[in-house]
C-alpha cells in the first residue's frame, strides 16, 4: 500500500511537471512524420499479466524495409538520446502496471512463462528504473541478445535484495547515472566495474 502511494505521488508530480514538455513532444511527433504519437507494445508484468506500455514513437511506420536504426526519425533520435520517449510511462505508473524501481518489463514474445526463472522474474511488478540497466549501462541490450544470462542474473540479484531501502539506493544511483550519462544510461552509462570484468572474460 505504501509503495503504491509513493508510485502515485511520484507519477502525478512528474506528470504535472513534465506535461508542457510532453505536449510539445507530441505536437512535434505529429508534425514530423506520419503515424501515431505513441508507440504501445504489449509487455509482460507482475504474475505474467500482459499490459500496454506507453512510449513516444521514435520510428517511421511507413518504411518497414529499413533496419531499426534507419527507421529512427530525426526527432525520434533526439528524444531517445535524452530518454524523453519514456515520459509517457508515467501513465503506466499511475495505472499500476509499473512501480518506480523493479525488473524491466519484458516484451511478450521474449518471455516463456513456463520457465521457472521467468515465473520468478515476474513475482513482482516491473519498474521504470531497472537494476540490470543500472549495472550494465551501455552494454545492456534491449533484446538481451548479448549476455542474456547476465541480464537475467542481475534482475534475479535485484529480487533477492529488494526492499524499500535498496530500492531507494537503486533509484538515487540511477538518477546519478542518468546525469553523468547526459540523459541516457543505456547509450552512455558506464557499466559496473564487476560487471564489466565479467563482460570482458
Amino acid at each position: 500500500m505504501i509503495r503504491r502511494l509513493i508510485d502515485l505521488v511520484f507519477a502525478l508530480f512528474w506528470l504535472l511537471l513534465a506535461s508542457p514538455i510532453m505536449f510539445l513532444i507530441a505536437m512535434m511527433i505529429k508534425l514530423d512524420s506520419n503515424g501515431p504519437i505513441l508507440y504501445i507494445p504489449q509487455m509482460i508484468g507482475k504474475n505474467g499479466k500482459p499490459f500496454q506500455l506507453f512510449r513516444f514513437r521514435t520510428m517511421r511506420v511507413d518504411q518497414t524495409n529499413l533496419v531499426a536504426e534507419q527507421k529512427l526519425t530525426q526527432l525520434g533520435r533526439f528524444i531517445r538520446n535524452y530518454s524523453l520517449d519514456h515520459l509517457p510511462m508515467l501513465i503506466n505508473l499511475i495505472k499500476g502496471d509499473l512501480t518506480i524501481v523493479g525488473p524491466r518489463p519484458m516484451e511478450a514474445d521474449a518471455v516463456d512463462l513456463h520457465d521457472p526463472i521467468w515465473r520468478q522474474y515476474f513475482q513482482v511488478k516491473p519498474g521504470m528504473f531497472n537494476y540490470a540497466v543500472l549495472k550494465l549501462g551501455s552494454t545492456w541490450t534491449s533484446n538481451r541478445a548479448s549476455h542474456p544470462a547476465l541480464n537475467q542474473e542481475l534482475e534475479l540479484e535485484y529480487l533477492k535484495q529488494r526492499s524499500p531501502g535498496f530500492d531507494l539506493q537503486v533509484f538515487w544511483r540511477f538518477v546519478r547515472a542518468h546525469i553523468t550519462s547526459k540523459g541516457n544510461v543505456k547509450a552512455r552509462g558506464k557499466p559496473d566495474i564487476e560487471v564489466e570484468h565479467e563482460l570482458n572474460e
